[in-house]
């Protein structure tokens, strides 16, 4: 179990090097590698932080390239993030969530228009 998390935690470095380089797609496979290798270990808080960071990462990546599954990492970093009651990474959630609705009324017209 330990080397998966240890596996998991240098794909989710790996991840974030790429994302930092510009490599979209280099991330999102990072990334990817990551969540496999969290999903066969028993839950636990340790996987269920970095599940929420490397959703949440992979969120911010994926973004502008992939709308839709970028969507369903943010509502999945979310989740585990308020699980884990992790300061930092729950803040973080709490951001991305908040500017996802901001962005979601702004693309919502008006019915007073």
């Amino acid at each position: 179990m330990k080397e998966l998390l240890y596996s998991a935690a240098n794909h989710f470095k790996q991840g974030k090097l790429s994302a930092e380089q510009g490599d979209v797609k280099g991330a999102l496979q990072a990334y990817s590698d990551a969540i496999k290798d969290l999903h066969a270990v028993k839950p636990q808080r340790m996987r269920d932080v970095l599940l929420a960071q490397v959703h949440l990462s992979r969120y911010q990546v994926a973004l502008k390239t992939e709308p839709h599954s970028a969507l369903e990492d943010l509502r999945f970093g979310y989740s585990y993030a308020r699980t884990t009651r992790e300061p930092q990474v729950r803040e973080l959630a709490e951001s991305l969530w908040a500017e996802h609705l901001q962005g979601s009324k702004r693309e919502i017209p008006s019915l007073s228009s």
